[in-house]
């Protein structure tokens, strides 16, 4: 089975363009998480409140930060993707 996070390069361009792994689609509440030891997605925890994600929320390929998890990353779109879905973004902050 691939894994995403494993397989994928960081990006084709890393810093200016970067692969992004969607967890958490734009206006969803549930909580996805990807386990990079086993490559899947598994369901986190629901947001029971009026919030939601503002973008589509997700990790870079092949990174770990000072927590130890990869890079979290969210790339504003209008539209909402799907989890496991994967996108080129261009990073503007860190």
């Amino acid at each position: 089975m691939t894994n995403l996070w494993r397989d994928l390069p960081t990006g084709p361009d890393p810093p200016h363009k970067v692969y992004t792994i969607v967890e958490v689609p734009n206006g969803c509440s549930n909580k996805y998480e990807f386990d990079c030891e086993t490559g899947i997605f598994k369901l986190d925890r629901v947001l029971y409140s009026a919030l939601y994600y503002p973008g589509d929320y997700g990790i870079i390929p092949r990174t770990w930060s000072i927590d130890e998890d990869p890079l979290d990353i969210l790339v504003l779109t209008t539209k909402p993707t799907f989890p496991g879905c994967v996108m080129i973004a261009r990073p503007i902050g860190v």
